[in-house]
């Protein structure tokens, strides 16, 4: 196949891809909004820092922490860009560079929308210990890893769910533990992954299948 037919099926892909929402079931489709509805929730969420967050929960002088952060949470990221790749599926491809590209907006646009607002008494923004710290919610660690996560088990199987969604949750942990974000900061991050999956992933159809 000649570099412009794979990049035109690329490009038609993509479209697809962007569309693919419009062919879910009602199942999908409610499942679909339920998690984009409990994203913002869980962004929305006043936490109360002086009483949830009274010190500093140590993840920095936690190995199983820093491993996690350092390490484990890319397994997913690596997993959901090798499976199309090793497997010819273009059309995975195309679904996975749409996810990525509004997970990121997804994520990083209510960063900035929700920083300064505050909901009795909390600014969203703020980060546990840092009173000055911003862009707290939703969390972009547990967005990426639960956009890969999802990404790879709606197209590829569920099968492989034992192995990425105990890092997602790993994930989430981690960035609590680090003092990096609130708890509902990781769930809205959660959700979101959950929702742009859902709204652009289909299953691969096999050759013959």
């Amino acid at each position: 196949m000649s570099r412009v037919s794979r990049l035109t099926r690329f490009r038609a892909a993509v479209w697809a891809s962007l569309g693919a929402h419009r062919h879910l079931s009602w199942r999908w489709r409610a499942a679909a909004w339920l998690a984009a509805a409990l994203a913002l929730a869980c962004a929305l969420y006043p936490t109360n820092h002086a009483l949830d967050y009274p010190e500093t929960r140590g993840g920095h002088d936690k190995a199983s922490v820093l491993l996690v952060e350092d390490a484990v949470r890319h397994v997913n990221t690596a997993v959901a860009i090798a499976l199309p790749l090793f497997s010819r599926d273009l059309v995975g491809l195309a679904q996975l560079a749409v996810v990525a590209v509004v997970g990121a907006a997804a994520t990083h646009i209510p960063k900035r929308l929700l920083n300064d607002q505050e909901i009795s008494g909390t600014r969203l923004g703020q980060r546990p210990q840092n009173l000055h710290s911003q862009h707290n919610v939703p969390s972009g660690h547990s967005s990426l890893a639960s956009a890969a996560a999802w990404f790879v088990c709606r197209r590829y199987g569920w099968r492989w769910a034992c192995l990425l969604l105990p890092i997602t949750a790993a994930t989430m942990w981690s960035r609590v533990m680090l003092d990096a974000h609130t708890v509902s900061a990781v769930w809205a991050g959660l959700f979101v992954g959950v929702a742009v999956a859902l709204f652009f992933v289909t299953p691969r159809v096999r050759a013959g299948a």
